[in-house]
Parts: C-alpha cells; structure tokens; sequence
C-alpha cells in the first residue's frame, strides 16, 4: 500500500505534460527570428549579383561604345529587368580612369523584409580598359 502511494506521488512530481508546450513558446521567437535574418541575408546575397552583373554590363557598354550616358542608361535598365524588386534605388555611376580605362559603380539596396533592421548599401564596381579599333597594317 505505501509502496502504491509512494509510486503515485512519484508519478505526479515527475510528470512531463504540457513541456512540450514550454519549449515551442520558448524556442518559436528564435526560430522565427532565425527564419528572418536567413531569408535578409539571402536578399542582400541576391541584389549583390545583381548589382554586379549590372556593372559588368555597363561597363561592357562603356568601353565599347565610349559613351558614358549610354552606359549609365544601360546599367539602370538591365537592374529594372534582371534586378526588378531585388534592388531599389539603384544608382549608376561611369567614371574614365585616365585615356585607356573605365570604372563603372552600382549602388542600391536590396529588397528588405524586416521593418527593424535596414538593409545596407550593395556596392559593386567593374573597371576595365577602352575598346578601339586598330586598323591592319
């Protein structure tokens, strides 16, 4: 009989229901805060290769074309359709680098989906030399 009652309060002070419970209220906000920063991080990852395939393409325009608002032209609309929501506020900037080179600049942000944390800048630069013709001779 005391063996009974001594099993029973054993039973009680041991018992492990609603834990389960405890633990998601706990764990959850982590979790979810987890899920956040991957899915930010991965954004910012995404309009970085945006920003980068942009300069590449302005600069590709800029050294053959030699015409720099053509190629500032060409990198904001090769962001508006690769980049189209990835990268916001985009600014395009070609800069000569002495008589034989060019340096073209991409800024924007990436698309952000956390109110409290602000995405930074997304910065990428390509520099390269100035196509010319060269006649045979």
């Amino acid at each position: 009989m005391a063996t009974a009652r001594w099993a029973r309060r054993f039973r009680r002070k041991h018992d492990e229901r609603g834990a389960s419970t405890v633990e998601l209220v706990l764990y959850m906000p982590i979790l979810m805060l987890a899920i956040f920063l991957t899915i930010q991080f991965s954004l910012i990852y995404l309009g970085n290769q945006v920003a980068s395939a942009a300069a590449r393409e302005s600069a590709r325009v800029a050294r053959t074309s030699l015409d720099r608002n053509q190629a500032e032209a060409a990198g904001v609309a090769y962001t508006g359709k690769v980049g189209k929501g990835i990268l916001e506020d985009v600014q395009v900037i070609v800069t000569p680098v002495g008589a034989d080179q060019v340096r073209v600049e991409v800024r924007g942000h990436a698309l952000k989906i956390t109110p409290f944390i602000d995405p930074p800048t997304v910065t990428q630069v390509v520099q390269g030399p100035l196509e010319e013709f060269r006649a045979d001779n």
